[in-house]
């Protein structure tokens, strides 16, 4: 993909991706690259990289007039491999009958009141009980409520998230129904507290972005890419940025359908930053869902995203020994020495190797010599280093095959058409990919392949990102209503016989308005998912339960698509 020369009014889209090492850029015009910057990135001060990378590509194309200007980041993600989250006091409704001990992330406050399966409100929560929980998470600067069921009533959701209001003040809370229409309590709850967990790191992110443009006068549309590979506006995702929190590997997933549309049959790709490595799933050319929702350190949400698994194995991880064993991260302590970092990297180690031509290869030697035991020399050091971080990512493949391998089969065409995954080659892109993807591909003894521009995939793949946004709606025919939790309704249904295909119009109806209130063009959609369930009393049908998630499509979007109402 070359590059050409920018021309005001070339429907220009700007692809902006801040990781945890570098920030890049890219515009993208007519399908073609047009300016492509990458610049470190200032963890402590993100305004800076972010308007160095502004700055070029203005200066690049000429012009300030971008159609539409897309984020992903890793921030997020890093922050959660690494640790560095805030703590989150979580209070949940789970009602009578369910063992929650030691299966969420946190330990939770469990509070009375809850919701039947048909959204009936079966026992009123205790104001009593809310204000203890705000004592007990009095160092809490975000909260995070649940209710089971409550995807079909959120109104006690709604009440005990304004009691803390009254009470704490906090500066967050995120309520489960809203973060997520998923009706497994579980993985919504999971969604709910990384969101609250994140929410502070993504905003600060969101902040230095909004910042950096109004600096220098551009005013385009900011989108934020979601896991699934669509888009959300920026404004949105400031109260979900659960969505964003797989936006990097997700973005390099989209940049590789662009870059490279004759993608691996089956294979996967690997996303080697300077802190993480994320590797997605791929068959028949696209990427592979994940149909549980996407899992975050182990624990699974509600968010829909792509088979994706981030290990905290790249370029600048950190080195070291730790009762007589070699630790390669997740830790990040700067660059690597060979380019005036505190600490010995990876990537030192690949320089003192010979495998890649980067910075100061004597400062890289010193970095080995540092860890090397008595008598071992750099090289060797270097090579058991090396050794090391492939051996974590090749674990990292293998777990995620694993996963894959045992996730169930709800359709009988899936157990009828069932084929097993087979790893034949590896689609590498990111700044550590030309020296780490060979041989994580020569131990496993597959193929592999690098996109030209494939350092600066994620920013490319948050420029071409189709913008998208999903409500989930479920109607119950025998109570002779339904819910959109997305939009916190719980409204009557229409009058007369009401089918499957009557949600699907009702769920269109609610997502265009959805979609235009954040100008978002509809296009085309897709059913994420559909249920349909009959309620019998004594021998008799009473009425239906129907559900219908319903999405703007995520996908590159091509030259000249209409994006914005």
């Amino acid at each position: 993909m070359g590059f050409i020369p920018g021309k005001r009014g070339d429907n220009m889209f700007l692809g902006l991706d801040v990781g945890g090492t570098f920030t890049d850029g890219v515009v993208v015009a007519d399908g073609k690259v047009v300016s492509m910057v990458k610049t470190p990135t200032t963890k402590e001060n993100l305004l800076q990289c972010i308007l160095t990378v502004v700055d070029k590509m203005v200066e690049d194309t000429g012009s300030k007039a971008f159609e539409r200007i897309a984020l992903s980041t890793t921030i997020v993600t890093n922050a959660i491999v690494e640790g560095n989250i805030d703590q989150v006091g979580l209070c949940i409704m789970p009602g009578p009958g369910m063992n929650l001990k030691d299966i969420l992330p946190v330990a939770p406050y469990i509070l009375s009141g809850y919701i039947d399966h048909r959204g009936r409100e079966m026992a009123q929560p205790n104001k009593e009980e809310v204000l203890s929980a705000c004592r007990h998470f009095s160092s809490c600067d975000v909260f995070v409520v649940s209710g089971k069921f409550a995807v079909r009533n959120p109104c006690f959701e709604s009440a005990v998230t304004d009691w803390i209001q009254e009470q704490a003040s906090p500066m967050h809370i995120s309520a489960g129904g809203k973060v997520s229409g998923s009706l497994n309590f579980l993985r919504r709850t999971n969604s709910a507290y990384y969101n609250g967990a994140v929410w502070r790191h993504f905003n600060a992110f969101a902040t230095a972005v909004e910042e950096a443009l109004k600096m220098r006068g551009i005013y385009s549309p900011v989108f934020v890419l979601k896991a699934d590979g669509g888009t959300l506006p920026l404004s949105v995702a400031r109260n979900y940025p659960v969505e964003a929190i797989f936006t990097g590997p997700a973005a390099s997933t989209i940049g590789i359908m662009g870059m490279n549309g004759d993608a691996a049959v089956s294979g996967i790709s690997l996303d080697i930053g300077g802190t993480t490595t994320d590797i997605a799933l791929w068959q028949k050319g696209r990427p592979v869902l994940a149909k549980e929702g996407a899992a975050v350190a182990g624990h699974r949400t509600g968010v829909q995203g792509f088979r994706l698994k981030s290990v905290g194995i790249g370029g600048d991880s950190l080195v070291f020994w730790e009762n007589h064993v070699l630790k390669v991260g997740p830790m990040r302590h700067g660059p690597a020495m060979a380019a005036g970092g505190p600490k010995p990297t990876v990537t030192d180690a690949m320089v003192a190797a010979g495998f890649i031509d980067f910075g100061d290869r004597a400062l890289a030697v010193k970095a080995m010599m540092l860890l090397a035991l008595q008598g071992q020399s750099p090289e060797a050091m270097a090579s058991q280093v090396i050794d090391k971080a492939v051996d974590g990512i090749c674990q990292a493949i293998a777990d995620l095959l694993d996963e894959q391998a045992a996730e169930p089969l709800y359709h009988v065409e899936e157990i009828v058409c069932e084929t097993k995954f087979v790893l034949e080659n590896i689609i590498g892109v990111g700044g550590g990919a030309a020296g780490l993807v060979p041989l994580v591909a020569k131990k496993l003894g597959i193929s592999y392949t690098l996109p030209e521009n494939g350092k600066v995939a994620n920013a490319f793949g948050a420029a071409v990102a189709r913008p998208t946004i999903a409500i989930t709606l479920r109607a119950d025919t025998a109570e002779g209503h339904y819910t959109v939790p997305e939009l916190g309704i719980k409204n009557r249904l229409p009058r007369g016989n009401f089918s499957l295909q009557n949600t699907y119009e009702l769920a269109e109806k609610h997502l265009a308005e959805l979609a235009q209130r954040n100008s978002i063009s509809v296009g085309e959609t897709q059913i994420v998912q559909s249920e349909e369930f009959n309620m019998v009393r004594g021998f008799t049908t009473v009425g239906k339960i129907m559900t219908c998630r319903l999405q703007v499509k995520p996908g590159v979007l091509q030259y000249g698509e209409e994006e914005l109402c």
